[in-house]
């Protein structure tokens, strides 16, 4: 059984101001690996991510809101189902979306607006049918909205390097 997901990073809006118009604050306790509800942390390029297990929060509309003054990835995994999704807004408005519903298998990705340089490099990279190095039953298109929101952001939820001496995400509580 795999595990369902959503993370949310911003950049270009102050952790604060980002944890007040999501309706979240910081309580400061540790949570490396995502224990509770909702973490957040700080990470290098000056990206803030919010981990949650609260797909919901992916309403176009809470998007808009979270991105206006910045730039905001948000992606949906749901390993259940094979379904992932990666999208940025910039100050209100969504600039791409990549979507993957591999619930009927199948290797085919939804794509629309003008896709981050990253976006060709990682789909031109991935294993053909037939190549002698690709796995029959490996749906490897499941990775590329999430491998995608990886590359712009340096942040992905399961392949993380922590730091013994300082937490990187602590738990959040909605207000």
């Amino acid at each position: 059984m795999g595990f369902s997901l959503a993370w949310f990073g911003v950049q270009g809006i102050a952790k604060e101001k980002f944890l007040e118009v999501a309706g979240y604050e910081d309580t400061g306790e540790p949570d490396d690996y995502f224990e509770a509800e909702t973490s957040g942390g700080a990470l290098p390029g000056g990206w803030y991510v919010i981990v949650t297990e609260n797909a919901d929060l992916a309403e176009t509309t809470r998007l808009a809101k979270w991105s206006l003054g910045g730039r905001l990835i948000a992606v949906l995994i749901d390993e259940d189902s094979m379904n992932s999704l990666a999208t940025e807004w910039v100050d209100g408005h969504q600039k791409w979306s990549i979507f993957h519903d591999g619930s009927e298998g199948g290797d085919k990705l939804e794509v629309s607006g003008e896709l981050p340089v990253e976006f060709e490099e990682i789909r031109d990279g991935l294993p053909e049918a037939g190549d002698e190095d690709a796995d029959d039953d490996t749906d490897y298109v499941f990775d590329v909205p999430i491998d995608v929101a990886a590359a712009i952001t340096g942040f992905r939820h399961d392949s993380m390097e922590l730091d013994e001496d300082q937490s990187v995400f602590t738990a959040l509580e909605e207000v």
